[in-house]
């Protein structure tokens, strides 16, 4: 015997492409905070702020604890990277996405240990001579924090772009490094010439078939007309 679907799961069922419509709004309304008006261009930015990323993490991660959070980071900047290389939509929507889960995750890192690892007062800090690594990374952690709003807008307005799906009708697509080829010159018309047919080039008086002086036939020299004849 069937059983009655709940109203309860149908009304979850209907609920999840309404949230997200509702998050995609919200990355619109973030990217449109962001004067950028082509893919190519925004790839542009966002491969300098990647890049920037992964030094960040890499310095950070020459600390010799609490290096994990630069590991997160440095993994999911080379997501984006993989992501823009083979185009695929799925990773740059799921690297955008991370932005958010990643900026809250700064946070809730700098609360718990930013103010530990500056004072040094844990037992895991006994020997001053190893405080600096830590406070190192410390430093790289809060500029990834002061990047990642710049970094979220950013991706944001590339989604809203379609992450270069609609580069072909957008025009201002590639403005900046695609310029208009010029048109084909014409070729070069012919010069007419002496004896280039009956009807063409200019033929001495009494030479009607070419120039003899050129190597070119002609007839008996007629002599111009003298008076009235």
């Amino acid at each position: 015997f069937g059983t009655r679907p709940s109203p309860h799961s149908a009304a979850q069922f209907v609920a999840v492409p309404h949230h997200f419509a509702s998050m995609v709004a919200l990355i619109s309304r973030l990217g449109a905070c962001v004067p950028v008006y082509d893919f190519h261009t925004a790839t542009k930015y966002a491969n300098v702020l990647l890049n920037a990323q992964i030094v960040l993490c890499a310095c950070g991660a020459l600390s010799w604890a609490f290096g994990g959070v630069a590991t997160l980071t440095f993994g999911f900047a080379l997501l984006a990277h993989v992501g823009l290389e083979v185009g695929s939509q799925k990773l740059l929507r799921m690297y955008t996405i991370s932005q958010l889960a990643l900026l809250l995750w700064d946070v809730i890192w700098l609360g718990l240990w930013a103010g530990r690892i500056d004072r040094g007062t844990d037992a895991i800090f006994a020997n001053a001579h190893y405080h600096g690594t830590p406070r190192f990374l410390l430093g790289m952690q809060v500029l990834l924090f002061l990047s990642r709003p710049l970094v979220l807008l950013l991706w944001c307005k590339m989604w809203d772009l379609g992450f270069g799906a609609t580069e072909a009708t957008n025009p201002y697509g590639q403005m900046e490094d695609a310029m208009p080829a010029p048109p084909p010159q014409a070729p070069p018309a012919a010069v007419a010439g002496y004896g280039q047919g009956h009807d063409q080039g200019y033929k001495p008086y009494g030479v009607p078939n070419g120039n003899p002086s050129l190597g070119q036939g002609g007839g008996a020299y007629v002599p111009p007309p003298q008076g009235n004849a």
